[in-house]
């Protein structure tokens, strides 16, 4: 006997063949019929849904599963819960009041263009934190702003003599002491001396993220950065986190991790046209694991954000004067470390926001291809937010993925377009220009940078309506059915996936999402209405009931 049938559901396959079936046999945790291939007296188990609507388990293809987690603990210091700037010292006072005595108080998600465009800064928490190091990070998780006794438990007494790390800022006020805020690189500054997460901590963050994301019918993830808290990541021991969190069975996604591009190194003295190979110990590269976690790409921050101003750009910001962001590390470093990556047999996942970050990373993809010929090695750019035609044609050329973020529309979108200028909002978080060109776009939130919803993502990438009610560049919309199977199918393809998820059919994971009401039917209106009525991992209930 095998295990279970579904029966009397409307899947949505996503094979182009057979896009609708009505019954689904698993058995140890696959895929083995579909529709009247096996009849269900041979399974131990009969669901009936009742003619619910299926589709494959959303596959987010950049979240940061642990980051997800940490933030439901932390102070929320988003839109939702905070649009001004008393709005935000009032919370952050209460967080003082009832923190045990020289604690951090740490929130996420404040973004200043909801507070009159301007950051918090140290003397404003001062005056509220009650004593306590305050460390709040900004939406974009690119920067953030600390008070002055954060800086003071860093060595920095009265903010003064502040050493600026390569690819950060740290601005000062007339007398020379920093004014809170951090950008990039400079993070760490501060970041490094809020005591590391060991394995265990990161194993109950990976939980806790796991029973947010299948909540919302999420059953894969990649989580874009693992081991480099300077730079991104939860710890130095994320892996071993996530592993721990995998043993107890609390890992209850899918989880694709990319090591951060620092966490690698030259494995012995092998040298191609004078780049050494750079790699994990051991040899470790993309594609060890098993089906619920696995090493995937390794990944990068080549540039910053547009919010903050940071990401590197052709030309300069709205504001202030003369700016036009920067690298977070020297051309040289990052041909060294992501050609040697390539060199080494690593899937690259680099994080480019700016469009001229966007050149620098192609031009570094071009030569490693040209030392060593990779046809499928679908190199990634994390968000590739800024893009004109030529380079969407120039990076469908190279065989690269871009993995945009349709819920950045939305939540982000107006004070993007704002730090760009008009001209340029054509050319900001585009996706249809990238289908055109024959690029299988994979779907993805970056939360906790937004929240993870993919409905709400779906939606946003179907109408691209911002918060103001303004739609950013209307030929850039998708359908329903294309961003469902950017949610499925191509996020699976982003990681060389695509064999065991994504599609309902034999052979395939049974990882599927039962909704409230069926997406391809109703008005796009009508999306972000759509509930979860239960997530399916394995064959198995993980949330809701069927």
């Amino acid at each position: 006997m095998f295990d279970v049938m579904y029966v009397n559901g409307r899947f949505h396959t996503q094979e182009p063949s057979r896009p609708l079936v009505r019954n689904l046999g698993v058995h140890r945790g696959q895929v083995i019929s579909v529709d009247d291939e096996l009849d269900a007296s041979h399974f131990v188990r009969v669901i009936d849904l009742h003619g619910a609507a299926v589709v494959p388990g959303f596959n987010d293809a950049h979240c940061h599963l642990s980051h997800v987690g940490e933030s439901s603990m932390q102070l929320d210091l988003g839109p939702k819960q905070v649009r001004s700037l008393d709005s935000l010292l009032s919370a952050v006072r209460e967080a003082a009041e009832h923190a045990p005595a020289g604690d951090w108080v740490i929130g996420a998600g404040y973004d200043q263009h909801y507070l009159g465009g301007e950051h918090p800064t140290a003397e404003q928490l001062d005056a509220v934190s009650m004593g306590h190091p305050v460390y709040l990070i900004h939406v974009s998780r690119h920067m953030a702003t600390a008070n002055t006794a954060a800086f003071e438990r860093a060595g920095f007494v009265q903010r003064r003599i502040v050493e600026v790390p390569e690819g950060g800022a740290v601005p000062v006020d007339s007398e020379g002491r920093a004014v809170g805020v951090l950008q990039e690189t400079a993070r760490s500054l501060i970041h490094d001396h809020i005591p590391e997460k060991s394995a265990e901590e990161v194993a109950r963050l990976v939980a806790r993220g796991s029973d947010e994301l299948l909540r919302r019918g999420i059953t894969s993830i990649t989580e874009p950065g693992i081991g480099a808290p300077e730079h991104i990541g939860m710890s130095r021991f994320d892996l071993a986190g996530f592993q721990l969190a995998r043993d107890r069975g609390d890992l209850g996604v899918r989880a694709t991790v990319m090591p951060y591009i620092t966490t690698l190194h030259p494995l012995d003295a092998a040298v191609v046209d004078g780049y050494r190979l750079q790699t994990l110990d051991l040899g470790l590269r993309s594609g060890m694991g098993d089906e619920f976690l696995r090493i995937g790409p390794t990944k990068v921050l080549t540039d910053g954000s547009l919010l903050g101003r940071s990401a590197f750009m052709k030309d300069e910001y709205t504001s202030p004067e003369g700016a036009a962001g920067f690298l977070q590390f020297p051309q040289q470093t990052l041909r060294e470390k992501l050609i040697g990556a390539h060199l080494a047999g690593w899937q690259l996942a680099m994080h480019a926001i700016g469009d001229a970050a966007l050149d620098v990373v192609m031009d570094i993809v071009a030569e490693a291809q040209r030392l060593k010929p990779r046809p499928d090695a679908r190199h990634r750019v994390e968000h590739a937010a800024m893009s004109s035609n030529r380079q969407i044609a120039r990076m469908s050329d190279l065989g690269l993925i871009p993995v945009p973020q349709g819920r950045f529309i939305r939540d982000l979108g107006d004070g993007v377009c704002a730090a760009v200028g008009a001209g340029r909002s054509p050319l900001v978080y585009r996706v249809r220009g990238f289908l055109d060109a024959g690029m299988p776009i994979p779907a993805s939130t970056d939360a906790p940078v937004v929240d993870a919803d993919p409905i709400e993502n779906i939606a946003a990438l179907v109408d691209r309506t911002t918060e103001s009610g303004a739609v950013l560049t209307e030929s850039e919309c998708l359908s329903v059915s294309e961003a469902i199977r950017a949610y499925t199918v191509n996020s699976a393809h982003a990681v060389h996936e695509e064999k065991i998820k994504g599609k309902l059919i034999p052979g395939q994971l049974a990882d599927f999402a039962l909704l409230s009401q069926d997406l391809y039917e109703v008005p796009t209106t009508e999306i972000a209405n759509t509930q979860i009525r239960a997530t399916v991992v394995g064959g198995n209930v993980v949330y809701g009931e069927v």
